[in-house]
């Protein structure tokens, strides 16, 4: 605080309402500063402001949702100041410092709580501040740190999630701290926050144990591709609360964790990325059966995607087998294993149209439709 009889102070009493209006316009143009600044970090407007957001871990379009809050803690300081600095001129000394003992050590009685409305508004900016930190400090953990450590992804998604929440609670605790909340009392919270749970909170509760299970464990992770219920997709992000999946459709579907560890998941990719292709074929009758298997086994064999006889230890070669002989024709079914289940229809599609170029130049013949065939016979009776 100022004394009365600082030199500062004299020379400004000279002319207090000179002093006065200076000190309003200088007050609300760094209000007004402030207010571009946030603006403007949330557009990404300029080159050093995206670099920033990028840093940040920021997504193109998305606010940073705590930039308000500092942009009202610093308002308020920097108009206490004002407000401060203007009783000083006009010689109200004793209101100057009555008026700062009550926002930062008195404070304000309400009710039965004393309300120190500057010390709450610094600990909301320094949460803001360790909040914004501990972004920075997750991101460059799982996308920098831990990457030069040579951990997969999967477990560098469990370590960053985890950190985030530990460091959020760390934040969230000093804030309070700071702002003169006094966290033995926050047991009584805790006793509250128990009774909720009984009454309604247990899928919270449930989805958040899950989550952590989900996060140590690692049934799932990210980048697998699984199916839960109806649901089809790749893992993209696993988080305490819940699991988000990409489907097909680049369409994000939030799963709750609790669903994942509950109901019966399939995980293409727990054990390997390997998958099995099998689809049935059709030949007229007529056509010598020993051939038609060695070309679509010569086929199949000739796929870059497709495991080819001990290629891979434990893992059959293609195989091509006559599964029926019925009215239509001769009825083969090919199975074969490829190193990625994640192409098994392209891998299909491909096989196809080689299979029937190579029936076409063998001179292979496929079943007539019925329908034909019973037209066919009609014109033959005539």
């Amino acid at each position: 605080m100022l004394r009365a009889d600082s030199p500062v102070l004299v020379y400004l009493g000279q002319q207090p309402l000179l002093w006065t209006a200076a000190t309003v316009v200088l007050t609300a143009l760094a209000t007004w500063a402030l207010q571009i600044l946030r603006r403007t970090l949330n557009d990404g407007r300029y080159a050093w402001q995206q670099r920033l957001r990028a840093a940040l871990g920021v997504a193109a379009g998305k606010r940073l949702s705590e930039l308000l809050w500092l942009l009202v803690a610093f308002n308020f300081l920097l108009w206490t100041a004002a407000v401060y600095l203007v009783l000083h001129i006009w010689g109200l000394h004793d209101e100057g410092e009555r008026l700062g003992r009550a926002l930062f050590s008195t404070g304000v009685p309400i009710g039965g709580v004393r309300l120190v409305l500057g010390k709450l508004l610094i600990g909301v900016t320094l949460f803001a501040v360790l909040f914004t930190l501990t972004r920075w400090l997750t991101r460059r953990l799982e996308r920098d740190w831990l990457v030069r450590a040579g951990i997969e992804a999967s477990t560098r998604d469990a370590v960053a999630t985890l950190f985030g929440y530990v460091t959020f609670v760390m934040a969230v605790v000093v804030g309070l701290s700071t702002a003169g909340v006094d966290l033995s009392k926050l047991a009584i919270v805790a006793g509250a926050l128990s009774v909720g749970i009984g009454f309604g909170l247990q899928n919270i509760v449930s989805n958040f144990v899950s989550g952590l299970i989900l996060l140590f464990e690692r049934p799932i992770r990210s980048g697998d591709t699984i199916q839960v219920g109806a649901t089809q997709g790749v893992v993209r992000k696993i988080r305490i609360r819940a699991t988000e999946i990409e489907t097909g459709e680049f369409e994000t579907v939030i799963v709750p964790n609790s669903d994942l560890l509950s109901n019966h998941v399939r995980n293409r990719d727990l054990r390997s990325r390997l998958g099995k292709l099998s689809f049935t074929l059709t030949v007229a009758h007529g056509n010598d059966a020993r051939k038609v298997q060695a070309l679509l086994l010569d086929v199949l064999r000739g796929h870059e995607a497709v495991i080819g006889d001990k290629r891979v230890p434990g893992v059959s070669g293609p195989a091509v087998q006559l599964i029926d002989i019925n009215a239509t024709g001769l009825q083969f079914e090919l199975g074969a294993v490829l190193f990625d289940g994640g192409i098994k229809g392209a891998v299909a599609s491909e096989l196809r149209f080689a299979i029937e170029e190579v029936l076409r130049r063998e001179g292979v013949t496929l079943p007539a439709p019925r329908r034909d065939a019973a037209v066919a016979g009609e014109a033959g009776k005539s």
